[in-house]
């Protein structure tokens, strides 16, 4: 498999079984009802993006963007997530899907992309800088549940 064999288009929601399973790749536990519940959230909000990688007929990553609005910077694209499952990894898909995020980011006006990567993805530390991204800082991010 190479980059050329690679085909990225915009996320359909039949595309839901593999987009759970990457979810999952990533160390997201959840059920499939929810993520397709998000999806379907995401595809009716142009505000948000989700484009994939295919190979073969088969989706082997995808990248989950939005664009983030705050009061102390311009907005920027934000990239939720981006995935290339384990088999299909090193074969330039993540690097088309990238390249996917900042054309729909440059066709929203913004002028700058970015992302958030837990300090434990010593790969995806190599891989970012090495498509032109900069360390910007190293932040903790804390959650607090809400539900109960």
């Amino acid at each position: 498999m190479s980059d050329s064999d690679v085909y990225i288009r915009g996320v359909r929601v039949d595309d839901i079984d593999a987009l759970h399973g990457l979810c999952r790749e990533l160390g997201y536990d959840t059920e499939i009802s929810p993520v397709s519940d998000r999806l379907n959230r995401i595809v009716s909000d142009p505000s948000q993006a989700v484009f994939v990688a295919e190979f073969a007929g088969d989706v082997i990553g995808f990248v989950d963007l939005f664009t983030r609005h705050a009061l102390e910077i311009d907005a920027c694209a934000q990239i939720q997530a981006l995935v290339v499952g384990e088999k299909a990894r090193r074969n330039g898909a993540a690097g088309l899907l990238i390249t996917a995020a900042e054309s729909w980011a440059r066709g929203r006006g913004l002028s700058w992309l970015s992302l958030y990567c837990t300090h434990n993805r010593d790969a995806a530390h190599e891989f970012y800088p090495a498509l032109g991204f900069d360390a910007a800082s190293t932040a903790t991010r804390f959650n607090m549940r809400l539900d109960g």
